[in-house]
């Protein structure tokens, strides 16, 4: 498949999707026409402006019915834009809070703006609950947070359903039926690497707000949403008369127009694009695998056996640092992280893998490749050999990275 963008780096080769992906033709070209015909303000109540409101609405509805939200009826969600993912998890966290007291429990798999989120909660008082992972990396004992819970005060649970670190997926129903009518229980799901690979419709499952990004499947950056389910009472963080009065300021119309476009492609194409990136991400990791066995190393893939996401592959080779195999990688032509962006170049290690109470070895050295619609299986077999010399120089105490040919 023929990449939609050129390699940032004229031969390198650029595994870091689950950071952002290129933006795609379709998407920009609907975006451009947007520009064109919806570039008022869409509050003004103008003929130029109404253009603007109706595409924005639009938008919105496409983007509600593309991921299986409920659109209509009593139940209709509701859809907030937002700067982004992180912004998106922080009003469905702060802004749940309400003013209120309570308690909140979320894990290491969860995203570092949710940690913060709702750190800043325990700041102003909330209880807090640490959620443990079980060996496959998912959430364990949610249940029992729940059956703790007090009798006043409202309690939020945060939730990951694919790990930005790990790729490890957590489908199962984060709670049982009966606790989805739970009075005082308000689950937020960080969905930002869920969205381009969910098959569950979001309407089945028991999330009450549901945040998300499409610069994660080829849409634009800038924009992100948050979904908030019937009857959940929502405080805005920037108030306004904007989008339902839960964020104030001017609505990115243009930009709004392109998530729509990226979320219906990447829903179209999952089935296809799912396959053949878990064979590509199998076909990468194999042959890291056989190098590494050659060369007497140790490999671990994180997650190997549990449930993942086709896009996200975390390895680590015995005796080489994280930090090291980073920057060894790009100057070898191989963009990939050694975590999620928002915590690229911190000298921690990733939070879920360091959960799984795995060999110190691997969570030390782990790094995160993640494969995406442009990526090809020649990009998959030059990065691979790249990275089979940049582990081998590392781990014999110089580097030399392999010749940057195709």
């Amino acid at each position: 498949m023929a990449a939609d963008a050129p390699s940032p780096r004229g031969d390198a080769v650029y595994l870091d999707h689950a950071a952002a992906t290129p933006l795609r033709p379709e998407v920009a070209a609907a975006m451009q026409e947007a520009a064109g015909t919806a570039f008022a303000n869409p509050s003004s109540p103008h003929a130029a402006g109404r253009r603007a409101h109706a595409a924005l609405e639009d938008a919105r509805e496409r983007i509600l019915a593309a991921i299986g939200c409920n659109t209509s009826g009593p139940h209709r969600d509701r859809l907030v834009f937002t700067s982004g993912a992180t912004e998106a998890n922080r009003l469905g966290v702060v802004g749940a809070a309400a003013g209120l007291s309570g308690c909140i429990a979320w894990s290491a798999r969860d995203h570092s703006s949710v940690a913060a989120a709702a750190q800043d909660l325990v700041d102003q008082g909330w209880a807090a609950t640490s959620l443990e992972l079980d060996e496959r990396g998912a959430v364990a004992a949610a249940g029992r947070f729940v059956e703790a819970l007090p009798a006043d005060g409202r309690a939020i649970l945060c939730t990951t359903p694919v790990c930005g670190q790990t790729g490890i997926c957590d489908w199962r129903e984060p709670l049982p039926g009966w606790m989805r009518s739970h009075p005082r229980l308000l689950v937020h799901a960080d969905a930002t690497q869920a969205v381009g690979w969910a098959e569950v419709p979001f309407r089945d499952l028991a999330a009450m707000t549901i945040a998300f990004a499409p610069h994660k499947f080829g849409g634009p950056r800038g924009i992100g949403g948050l979904v908030v389910r019937s009857g959940i009472q929502i405080e805005p963080l920037v108030p306004g008369p904007q989008e339902l009065g839960l964020r104030g300021g001017t609505e990115p119309t243009c930009l709004a127009v392109g998530f729509a476009r990226a979320v219906e492609l990447a829903v179209a194409e999952r089935a296809e694009t799912t396959q053949r990136l878990t064979r590509l991400r199998d076909l990468f990791e194999s042959r890291l695998a056989t190098a590494a066995a050659a060369a007497g190393l140790g490999l671990c893939v994180v997650g190997k056996t549990s449930d993942r996401a086709p896009h996200i592959s975390t390895v680590a080779i015995s005796g080489c640092d994280r930090q090291v195999i980073a920057m060894a990688a790009d100057l070898a032509g191989v963009c990939l992280a050694t975590g999620t962006a928002c915590a690229s170049g911190s000298s921690e290690p990733s939070p879920a893998v360091a959960a799984l109470g795995m060999p110190a070895w691997v969570t030390h050295g782990a790094v995160r490749i993640s494969f995406g619609r442009s990526t090809s299986e020649q990009d998959v077999l030059a990065a691979s050999e790249r990275l089979i010399a940049v582990f081998r120089g590392i781990a014999t105490g110089g580097l030399h990275p392999a010749p940057r040919h195709r």
